[in-house]
């Protein structure tokens, strides 16, 4: 192989390492832009408040049927908070 065929393979990338054909590769697969990734995010976090404001909205409902009983109401509101932080993670 001369130089100009080896300068010429280089070019149209026909000799790459290992690491860089992986590293394309991945590139290409996981390519997914900032804007994309920030609408995931928002999706979540709509999701996230959409499921709480209807759990809250059931509690509510339920308190206000057990309110005679204390213990009830205490036991209401510590599965709920449980349900917060289940939905907040």
């Amino acid at each position: 192989m001369d130089y100009d065929e080896l300068f010429k393979a280089f070019r149209e990338d026909e000799v790459k390492t290992k690491h860089a054909k992986k590293k394309a590769q991945k590139k290409a697969e996981v390519k997914r832009t900032r804007a994309v990734k920030r609408d995931v995010q928002v999706t979540k976090e709509c999701l996230r408040k959409d499921i709480l404001n209807k759990v809250d909205h059931q509690i509510k409902f339920v308190r206000e049927r057990n309110a005679a009983s204390n213990e009830n109401v205490a036991f209401i509101n510590k599965v709920f908070a449980k349900v917060r932080q289940a939905i907040s993670e």
